[in-house]
């Protein structure tokens, strides 16, 4: 599953939505980050594992590694 798509499903199901994150991750990084940035960086899959480590923290989920060995 894309990144993008796990993502809109846990903030579907959490009532949140990528403003808000993108919102919060501008607070956190004290720069500016906004929405399209966020969507643009899900949607080619280059977003940061520190970005990911902190949107978990934002939507209180844990971020998880798995060995697909």
């Amino acid at each position: 599953m894309r990144i993008v798509t796990e993502l809109k499903e846990i903030l579907y199901q959490k009532g949140l939505n990528l403003k808000y994150v993108a919102q919060e991750l501008e607070k956190r990084l004290n720069k500016p980050y906004s929405l399209a940035n966020l969507s643009n960086k899900l949607r080619n899959e280059t977003i940061t594992y520190r970005e990911m480590k902190i949107i978990a923290e934002i939507i209180n989920c844990r971020l998880e590694l798995t060995d697909i060995i």
